[in-house]
């Protein structure tokens, strides 16, 4: 048999796709999955931070991950699932009886593990006495041909479909970020087939007609809504095709012209801005290209990243999957005490316009039975998600953790803004390096007319009123009830008075925000600021006993976005919430040390 080099599944349709060597493509359908994915032990991968990244496990060509949101190993052939089978229960359990195992091989959550037991102690003619480890190779293969017959490989034998075809891929992308629930039709000998785009972009794969007959792809006329066609696959050699936003271009992927092609054809680098739930594993099945690559192409030295980074992606290589697991991360960046040149992510400028963006186990392979992406306007996509942040992550990745008395020598916000002010180290400059980041992104800063406008632009204050004696609201800015990505957050005083401002990235706790924001700690970092309008404090009655009693809080949060961001504010008010997030794995990627226990982080207040 030919061999298979990579794999993938498509849940959707319950596919197991599979690469050939010579470029040809392998679908497996029916059965049950053990079998589509030649996994007879049901193993699934290891997982970190949600992507796949077995350590130990060998033998694997792909991933699999099922509806039910478990991500399994793919095996090229079923000889390479069962020997990771039987290296798994040697190295994971060969101190134990079947007995012993089984419980912890086949959870009770997902299995009648009293009935495995018995019937793998059945079918497999082993002591219940005998630990695993000191089974002969002979009884060892007893036991997987035990466990392979209760996870049902051998199942459902006349429903298995094996088909070799030349299979094409279509993306459906805005050119930098993939766009997930897209519709499109396909047209082929007379009959149309209506399927949408997962969760990183992807349509099921398209499989050329054996008798080279054309199949068209349409979209929705964004005017009539009448289905259009845009282009057709043909041919004896797969493609990659990208199908922009607003479906104005139809092209296959450069350096794609074999869908398989092992010489990675060069083309220019895209920036990537990093959304969440985004994972390295996941950018780079995307791009097709690997994730070491992308880590070497942006100097990371892990792999996590955050939401709102910028990544530099060249895509159309061949995916290595044995390049999809992590390595060990750095040690901790120092924060330079004099103005050197530290390692750093390569930094792109963000767009003059705000970008396009497509929102709208314990064990190295363990046994189960066992990413949506948000729907996004078909023809008309929404403005970026906060588009301000990529610029102001950037900015804070490229200034790596610099004091303010070394960073005004690189850059002078207020200058840059135009406030009237000149020295960062004398004046405080978080509501300058806020409205830089809004500047940058397009967003108007300066309300010209009003008095005191410039002083304005400088003030955490200003976010909400441009005359603080009438009381004249900031007519650029809208209040929100409660934070979201990117919102402007303004710690205010109990008496009303806002003295510092940052932007919202994450919680640190239930009651704690992340602000990302300069003048934190006299640099640009990530801090955590309490954003509870009240607090609980005990006090003792008069009978004597302590009781709580609900005060308001000295210090609180206020939220703003740009009027131009409102509409998309709202129904991100409509989403879950912000993700939990640590401070300090946050500040060492852009080069700031731990907070001391001792010591907290100070802010130089308006």
């Amino acid at each position: 048999m030919p061999k298979l080099i990579s794999a993938t599944y498509h849940p959707n349709i319950e596919v197991a796709e599979f690469i050939c060597e010579d470029g040809r493509h392998l679908l497996r359908s029916g059965g049950t999955l053990p079998w589509r994915i030649n996994n007879p032990g049901d193993l699934t991968a290891r997982m970190v931070d949600g992507v796949p990244a077995p350590r130990k496990a060998k033998g694997y060509v792909g991933f699999a991950t099922t509806r039910s949101g478990r991500t399994f190993l793919i095996f090229p052939d079923e000889d390479s699932g069962r020997e990771e089978l039987k290296a798994n229960l040697k190295r994971l359990h060969g101190e134990r009886t079947i007995s012993e195992a089984i419980p912890i091989y086949a959870p009770k959550k997902e299995n009648d593990t009293e009935k495995y037991t018995s019937d793998l102690l059945k079918t497999s003619g082993i002591p219940a006495y005998r630990k695993i480890g000191e089974c002969t190779n002979a009884e060892l293969e007893k036991i997987i041909n035990g466990i392979s017959e209760i996870e049902g490989y051998h199942a459902n034998a006349e429903t298995r479909k094996e088909i070799w075809v030349v299979v094409s891929r279509i993306n459906a992308t805005n050119g930098s970020q993939p766009l997930p629930d897209t519709e499109i039709i396909l047209q082929r000998e007379g009959k149309e087939e209506k399927v949408r785009s997962d969760a990183t972009g992807r349509f099921p794969p398209v499989i050329h007609p054996a008798d080279n007959s054309a199949v068209h792809v349409k979209v929705a006329d964004p005017k009539t809504k009448e289905y259009v066609t845009v282009g057709s696959i043909q041919g004896s050699a797969g493609k990659d095709f990208n199908l922009l936003a607003k479906f104005r271009k139809w092209k296959g992927v450069a350096g794609s012209e074999k869908i398989n092609s092992s010489t990675p054809r060069q083309k220019k680098p895209m920036s990537y801005v990093v959304l969440p739930g985004d994972s390295l594993w996941k950018i780079a099945k995307l791009y097709r290209t690997s994730v070491t690559a992308i880590k070497d192409e942006n100097r990371l030295s892990s792999d996590r990243i955050y939401p709102g980074e910028v990544l530099l992606i060249h895509g159309s290589g061949k995916v290595k999957l044995s390049d999809n697991q992590p390595t060990p991360p750095a040690a901790t960046a120092k924060a330079p005490a004099t103005p050197v040149t530290p390692p750093k992510r390569p930094i792109f400028p963000p767009p003059p316009a705000p970008p396009i963006s497509s929102s709208i186990e314990p064990s190295d392979s363990e046994r189960s039975k066992g990413g949506m992406g948000q729907v996004l306007a078909l023809i008309n996509p929404a403005p970026g998600r906060a588009p301000w942040m990529p610029i102001a992550i950037a900015e804070a990745k490229l200034r790596y953790g610099r004091h303010e008395e070394i960073l005004g020598g690189e850059i002078d916000y207020h200058v840059e803004i135009g406030d009237g002010s000149k020295s960062l180290a004398k004046m405080a400059w978080c509501a300058a390096f806020a409205n830089w980041c809004l500047l940058k992104a397009g967003y108007p800063i300066d309300n010209v007319g009003f008095r005191d406008h410039r002083a304005t632009m400088g003030r955490a204050h200003g976010f909400y009123e441009m005359d603080e004696e009438r009381k004249i609201r900031n007519p650029l800015f809208v209040e929100l009830d409660r934070p979201i990505y990117g919102a402007i957050s303004v710690a205010t005083y109990r008496s009303g008075h806002g003295y510092h401002v940052g932007l919202a990235y994450g919680k640190a706790s239930e009651e704690d925000l992340i602000l990302l924001g300069g003048n934190q700690d006299d640099r640009i970092r990530f801090s955590a600021f309490n954003m509870n309008l009240t607090r609980t404090i005990k006090v003792i009655g008069k009978d004597g006993r302590n009781k709580d009693v609900v005060v308001k809080n000295p210090k609180y949060l206020r939220y703003f976005v740009p009027v131009a961001y409102h509409e998309k504010a709202k129904k991100e008010l409509e989403s879950p919430g912000l993700e939990s997030m640590s401070v300090d794995a946050l500040n060492k990627v852009i080069g700031v040390p731990p907070d001391s226990k001792k010591k907290k982080a100070k802010t130089k207040t308006d």
